[in-house]
């Protein structure tokens, strides 16, 4: 019996071999699809297992960011996908971080490009349908028409182009096939922002490399030069994708209105947050259905689990993107620039602090600095009382006040409440609430 390339090797070693041979070939196949999938759904954490595996390839530090591409893959499926953009510097991982993430999605699931003038997207011919576009560096995109294009895209799931061409009657407008979607946005950037309206539409994840992260990634690129490559199996994961994909993707959150209750309303920014957000719960019901209940009309019921995995992947990047806190990076660089310019210790630097003197002072180089402080400059942290380029800066703190706060409720506060107080026949009864008065026209 032959069997396709893709499955023959491995069967052997999973399907029973002592009905092997009396089984036909799509029964079998059948059989290793189950298994495969069912080696990642059975477990009740299974970014736990993505990250051990990337890990093991050498990737040091936190792996909230391949974590975060996975979900952000599989929310593909659902009618509204998460965007996500990646920024850093240079040389700070952003395309190792998303490479050990995607690994795990088939590439059925998304269509990937180093780069992409303005207006390619109109003309390419491909589905982006319950797709993702990944894009290598947004900073390579123009302002133009090209973002807005995907803004449409993402927004309103459909880009309708019209354009002129030419033919044998003269100059005809024409329009070009429709562009589906849904469609979600993977994009990398080392610019500290890019265009608010496109990062409006995005969660937007910053890396930031600390002295212990470089060493860290340092030991485990040593490492790698000793030991023998590790390649994970793959064929779980994409049996996982597919199932999902195949089957149905209906997830009742039965605690999204709790959450929503208690965000903040002071950006508008939050209407677009809170649906991504729901995405990616619905997403970690889906990969850990066979641990989820099911309701009465099918769906899977999203847990207590569900919404802890998501608000660790995302509660800091939120609370960035809606001012609730700012990076490490930036509140080490304002509390610097603070002390050194406290006038009420000697030596104070009244004048302003320069890039070159925090580097100094924090021991970073002064590249990192320059970065950070730009961020901070342009969020009103810090002001830069000399300007310019070719200048040397001269930052003290700004107006603005560093924040601490957070943006989605803690686990504690949105599951763990306090039950209604029976009430024994011989004690008094809790008061009844008051009715409201109603008024007759």
């Amino acid at each position: 019996m032959k069997f396709k390339k893709t499955f023959s090797v491995e069967i052997f070693h999973i399907v029973n071999s002592d009905d092997f041979l009396a089984r036909g070939e799509d029964d079998i196949i059948t059989t290793y699809k189950e298994k495969m999938e069912n080696i990642l759904s059975q477990n009740n954490n299974i970014l736990r297992i993505l990250s051990d595996e990337v890990a093991k390839q050498g990737f040091a530090g936190s792996t909230k960011i391949p974590e975060l591409v996975y979900l952000t893959l599989i929310t593909g499926l659902l009618e509204e996908p998460v965007s996500l953009l990646i920024k850093g510097p240079s040389g700070a991982g952003k395309s190792f971080s998303l490479r050990m993430g995607k690994q795990f999605i088939p590439t059925e699931a998304y269509e990937e490009f180093e780069g992409m003038s303005e207006k390619a997207l109109v003309y390419l011919d491909i589905d982006l349908k319950h797709k993702h576009l990944i894009i290598g560096e947004a900073a390579g995109m123009a302002n133009g028409s090209g973002r807005t294009l995907i803004r449409q895209l993402l927004s309103e799931g459909q880009v309708r182009y019209a354009t002129v061409q030419s033919t044998d009657r003269g100059l005809e407008g024409a329009e070009l096939p429709a562009l589906e979607g849904p469609c979600g946005l993977i994009m990398t950037t080392t610019a500290t922002n890019i265009h608010p309206e496109d990062e409006n539409r995005m969660l937007s994840m910053n890396m930031h490399e600390s002295p212990d992260q470089i060493m860290a990634a340092l030991i485990a690129q040593a490492e790698g030069n000793s030991k023998k490559k590790y390649k994970p199996n793959l064929a779980p994961w994409f049996e996982l994708y597919r199932s999902i994909k195949n089957g149905s993707k209906n997830v009742s959150i039965p605690f999204a209105k709790k959450i929503a209750k208690q965000l903040p309303l002071t950006h508008d920014k939050i209407k677009r947050d809170f649906p991504q957000v729901l995405s990616l719960i619905k997403a970690s019901a889906l990969i850990h259905s066979k641990n989820r209940a099911i309701d009465e009309d099918g769906a899977v019921v999203a847990n207590e689990d569900d919404y802890a995995l998501v608000r660790n992947l995302v509660n800091a990047a939120l609370s960035e993107g809606l001012a609730k806190t700012v990076p490490a990076t930036v509140r080490k660089l304002v509390e610097a620039v603070e002390k050194l310019t406290d006038t009420r210790h000697k030596g104070a630097l009244s004048n302003g602090v320069s890039h070159s003197k925090l580097a100094e002072y924090l021991d970073r180089d002064q590249s990192v600095i320059s970065r950070t402080a730009k961020q901070a400059v342009e969020d009103g942290y810090l002001r830069n009382n000399n300007p310019g380029q070719g200048r040397e800066a001269e930052l003290v703190v700004g107006d603005r006040k560093l924040p601490s706060g957070s943006v989605l409720p803690s686990t504690n506060l949105l599951f763990d409440e306090q039950p209604e107080r029976e009430y024994a026949p011989w004690e008094c009864t809790a008061p009844a609430k008051p009715k409201r008065r109603t008024i007759d026209w």
